[in-house]
C-alpha cells in the first residue's frame, strides 16, 4: 500500500464517524519558499487525495504565518530590511515596491505553483486571523494558564524552572503600536487575562483590552495547539526540526490536551529535499533556495509530483537540476510505460496516479534525444519535429512543445555546457593528429555516406562495420572510431546517440565536417 493510503487508512480506522477530515499544513513566508518547504503542502496533498479516493470529505487548509516577527534578512532581499526586524512580516513593504506586503511578495509566486500543479487548496492569512480577533479566546485562555504552560515548556529543557521567571512568564507576542515591533514586555495584567499594559524598548507603553486589541500572537509552541483545536486538524505534517525528541509537535501535543482541551494531529515528520549539487540545506536565509516555481521551468508538474510521491516523507532525496535531469525524466517514462504496459507494481501505479491524476501521461520523445538534437536545430521547435520524424521518431509539435521547452530553459540556464552543436569549420587540428588508420575509417565513412541516403538501421550497420578487423569487432577500435566522428562533428569525445545524430544532420555539412569533402 502506498505511504499516503496508509495515513489515510489509519485516519478513517481513528475516526469512523468523522464527516469531514482537514488536513493541513503551513510555513513562515518570511523568505523565498523552496522546494523543500513545497514538502509539506504536498505531504498533506497526497494524504487529502487519499483520504477523497476512500469517499471521504476533506477539507485541505494551507497557513500562511504571515503574522510572524521578521528574525532576519534573508541574502537576497536588501540589507537596509533590518530595520523592519521585529515586526509582523504581513505588515512590512514588498522590496520590490509593487505595494503588497513583504510577505505577500513570497506568497504569491508559491500559490501560483500550487495552481499549477493543479492542488486544490484554502489558503488561511493568519495575521488576518489575528487582527479579526479570531482567537482572542484562545489567547485569554492561554494568558490565563500561563504558569501551567511555563512548567510543559520547562519539563521539554534542560535547565531548571525559576520561580521568577516563572511568575514573570507571559505566552505572548505584542506588537507595539508606536514602532510596530515585539520589543514588547508585559508591565501588568488583569485577574480576569482580558486587558494589560505592555511597554516598548522604544519608550511607547499602552493599555490592551484583549477582547478589542488584537495586535497579539501567540508563540508558536501556544500558537499551534491554539489553531489545531480551532480548525480541528486531523493530521498534519512537519519537518525534522519539529519532529525531534522535546521538539514543536511533543510539545504542542501535551498544550493541546492540557490547555485547550483538544487532541493532536495525526502526524508525519519528513525529511528535508536537496538540490542535487548543493552540498548545505536548502534555506531561505541563505538564499541558496530553489522555488517550485522554478523546478516548473524545468521538469513537468507531475515529474515533481512523483517525486515526492514515490519517497516515504521521512526519506530524504536529491531533486536534480544537473545533467541527472535526463536520467530523472527517463525514469519518469520508463515508470509511465510499465503503468500503460501492465507491469507496474501497485505502488508505481499509485505513486504515477496520485502524480498525474486523471490525466494519462503519454508516450513522449525522451528528454534526451530532446537535449541531444534540440541545439543542432538552434532550438527551433518545427525544425526539430521535423527532424525527429525524419528519424522515424514521430511526433507533433503539439506533443513535444511542453517538454521542449523545459529541457530548453535548463540547457541554457544550468547545463551549457550538455549543449551539443555542430561545429561550424572543419576541427583541422584533431584531423591533422589522426593516425592512417583513423583517417582511413573516416574515409570510409564519407565515402559510403555520398554513395547513397541510408536508413537509420543502415547507418547504425555501417558504424559497427566500419571499424572491424578482418570482419571481426574491436570494442577498443569501435570506441575510438566513435570518439574521432564525435571530435570532427561536435569537437567532443561523446555525444548523441551517434547512427541517429548523423541522420538527423544535413548530408552535405555532415561531409564537409568529416574532412573529406
Amino acid at each position: 500500500m502506498h505511504w499516503a493510503d496508509e495515513v489515510a487508512a489509519e485516519l478513517i480506522r481513528l475516526h469512523p464517524n468523522k464527516e469531514i477530515f482537514i488536513c493541513a499544513s503551513g510555513i513562515t513566508p518570511s523568505g523565498t519558499i523552496h522546494i523543500g518547504n513545497f514538502r509539506e503542502a504536498v505531504t498533506s496533498y497526497f494524504v487529502a487525495r487519499a483520504l477523497r479516493d476512500a469517499g471521504k470529505k476533506v477539507r485541505l487548509i494551507y497557513s500562511w504565518d504571515t503574522y510572524d516577527r521578521l528574525r532576519k534578512v534573508p541574502a537576497n532581499v536588501d540589507p537596509s530590511y533590518s530595520k523592519y526586524i521585529g515586526m509582523p512580516i504581513n505588515d512590512i513593504p514588498d522590496p520590490a515596491g509593487t505595494g503588497i506586503s513583504y510577505a505577500q511578495s513570497f506568497i504569491n509566486p508559491f500559490e501560483e505553483a500550487m495552481t499549477e500543479f493543479g492542488m486544490e487548496v484554502e489558503c488561511i492569512n493568519q495575521a488576518e486571523m489575528y487582527k479579526s480577533g479570531v482567537y482572542k479566546d484562545g489567547i485569554i485562555k492561554a494568558l490565563k494558564a500561563r504558569k501551567e504552560i511555563y512548567d510543559i515548556l520547562m519539563s521539554f529543557k534542560t535547565q531548571e524552572a525559576s520561580a521568577a521567571d516563572r511568575e514573570s512568564y507571559y505566552p505572548i507576542n505584542i506588537y507595539c503600536r508606536k514602532c510596530g515591533k515585539d520589543t514588547t514586555k508585559v508591565k501588568a495584567l488583569s485577574n480576569d487575562c482580558k486587558s494589560l499594559t505592555y511597554t516598548c524598548a522604544c519608550g511607547h507603553e499602552e493599555s490592551l483590552d484583549l477582547n478589542k486589541d488584537f495586535n497579539v500572537k501567540l508563540p508558536w509552541k501556544v500558537d499551534w495547539p491554539m489553531r489545531w483545536v480551532h480548525e480541528g486538524v486531523d493530521f498534519e505534517p512537519g519537518g525534522r526540526d519539529h519532529s525531534s525528541e522535546g521538539g514543536s509537535y511533543q510539545v504542542a501535543s501535551v498544550i493541546v490536551d492540557k490547555i485547550f482541551g483538544g487532541r493532536p494531529p495525526h502526524y508525519r515528520g519528513y525529511e528535508f529535499i536537496n538540490i542535487k549539487g548543493m552540498n548545505t540545506k536548502m534555506s531561505s536565509s541563505s538564499g541558496n533556495a530553489i522555488a517550485p516555481e522554478e523546478l516548473l521551468k524545468i521538469y513537468n508538474p507531475e515529474i515533481i509530483l512523483w517525486m515526492f510521491t514515490r519517497f516515504l516523507p521521512e526519506k530524504a532525496f536529491d531533486i536534480a537540476v544537473d545533467e541527472e535531469v535526463l536520467r530523472t525524466y527517463h525514469e519518469f517514462d520508463r515508470m509511465c510505460k510499465a503503468v500503460t504496459d501492465g507491469t507496474a507494481d501497485d505502488v508505481v501505479k499509485r505513486s504515477i496516479s496520485l502524480a498525474a491524476g486523471d490525466k494519462k501521461p503519454a508516450e513522449q520523445i525522451s528528454a534526451s534525444n530532446i537535449a541531444a538534437f534540440a541545439p543542432i536545430v538552434n532550438f527551433d521547435l518545427d525544425l526539430l519535429v521535423a527532424l525527429f520524424n525524419k528519424i522515424g521518431e514521430k511526433t507533433t509539435r503539439a506533443e513535444i512543445e511542453a517538454r521542449f521547452n523545459k529541457i530548453k530553459y535548463w540547457l541554457q540556464k544550468y547545463c551549457p555546457e550538455q549543449i551539443v552543436a555542430l561545429l561550424a569549420d572543419k576541427n583541422k587540428e584533431f584531423f591533422t593528429g589522426m593516425s592512417a588508420e583513423e583517417k582511413g575509417w573516416i574515409k570510409k565513412l564519407s565515402d559510403s555516406l555520398r554513395a547513397k541516403d541510408m536508413t537509420t538501421e543502415e547507418l547504425q550497420s555501417l558504424l559497427y562495420d566500419i571499424p572491424k578487423i578482418d570482419g571481426v569487432p574491436d570494442k577498443a577500435k569501435q570506441k575510438r572510431f566513435f570518439e574521432v566522428v564525435y571530435n570532427l562533428l561536435i569537437g567532443k569525445s561523446t555525444g548523441p546517440r551517434l547512427y541517429l545524430f548523423l541522420a538527423a544532420i544535413d548530408k552535405n555539412k555532415l561531409i564537409e565536417l568529416l574532412g573529406n569533402s
